[in-house]
């Protein structure tokens, strides 16, 4: 019985990646011949120049919009493609590499020479580029993680709080004894114990959680320590929110590099943006004065509307 592939015999798969590739060649000149033409119509201006703003609306997006609309695509397809190939002039461009390894490379140093020298397949076991091959190259995360540090990371993008997925992976049993056999990770563990009791013993645990004006009697409210500990639990969980925001946007936003975004894409991050520093002042007027409740616009902003 022949190998099956999905739900073809491995030689059909076969044939149908050759048709594939050769769809994907005319797809390709079909893009780059698109892009030609967008700057004859819309000439691309270096940043910085004379024209206004307001000018720019007009001119150039909005002949760019007619012309979309005019051949049945959408704005943003014809600005990608008029930047790519403004990007890789047809001398540069690499007969065989698709339209869409032009564009993931387009912003990476010396292009033109590193498209030339394309990465072995380890499916194939040739040398030719890929998506994800692009991805790596540009230093971009790739939707499929095939090295040790790529699978790392994307266990990190998973999850937007780092220590979050750390204690969840060391909840398992059989990741928490691989961990403690490892020498580094036991002496970090080491290291973190020791750190946090120093903490608890220089500040004072009553700076955590005991109330203000209460002695250190032997006779001790049961109901006064769970309230502490549960003040305790609420500071450290609140720390442990905004450090894992800065460091989610610090190992993120450095990967934003020569990336474009579609007008809704922005829209939708200056959104969460404008969500995120209405929290941030939330927080700030919860810490600063006991007031943690919501006035009608933040609770609006909050709930999306």
């Amino acid at each position: 019985m022949s190998e099956v592939i999905g739900s073809v015999p491995c030689e059909r798969f076969e044939a149908l990646v050759d048709w594939s590739v050769e769809l994907v060649r005319v797809m390709s000149g079909c893009q780059f011949a698109l892009g030609d033409i967008a700057p004859e119509i819309a000439p691309l201006r270096s940043h910085g120049g004379n024209m206004k703003p307001e000018e720019d609306e007009l001119g150039v997006k909005g002949t760019l919009r007619e012309f979309a609309e005019a051949i049945g695509l959408s704005f943003h397809t014809v600005r990608t493609y008029r930047w790519v190939a403004a990007r890789w002039p047809k001398d540069q461009r690499q007969e065989g590499v698709s339209f869409e390894v032009h564009r993931i490379l387009a912003s990476v140093p010396d292009a033109y020479e590193l498209i030339k020298s394309p990465p072995v397949n380890e499916r194939t076991g040739r040398s030719e580029w890929s998506g994800d091959a692009a991805k790596r190259a540009a230093g971009w995360s790739t939707a499929t993680p095939v090295t040790v540090e790529e699978k790392v990371e994307a266990i990190r993008d998973l999850a937007a709080d780092e220590t979050v997925a750390a204690c969840d992976l060391l909840r398992r049993p059989e990741v928490a004894f691989k961990a403690m056999r490892d020498r580094q990770a036991r002496e970090l563990v080491n290291h973190a114990q020791f750190d946090e009791a120093e903490l608890v013993e220089d500040e004072g645990e009553e700076d955590w959680w005991e109330p203000e004006g209460e002695d250190d009697g032997e006779d001790c409210d049961p109901a006064r320590i769970v309230r502490g500990f549960h003040s305790a639990m609420e500071f450290t969980d609140l720390i442990r929110v905004c450090q894992g925001f800065v460091a989610g946007a610090s190992r993120l936003v450095p990967k934003l590099r020569g990336r474009e975004f579609t007008e809704s894409q922005l829209g939708l991050v200056m959104r969460q943006l404008e969500k995120i520093r209405a929290t941030a002042d939330w927080i700030e007027t919860a810490v600063s004065t006991g007031k943690v409740d919501l006035d009608d616009a933040l609770a609006e902003l909050l709930r999306g509307q």
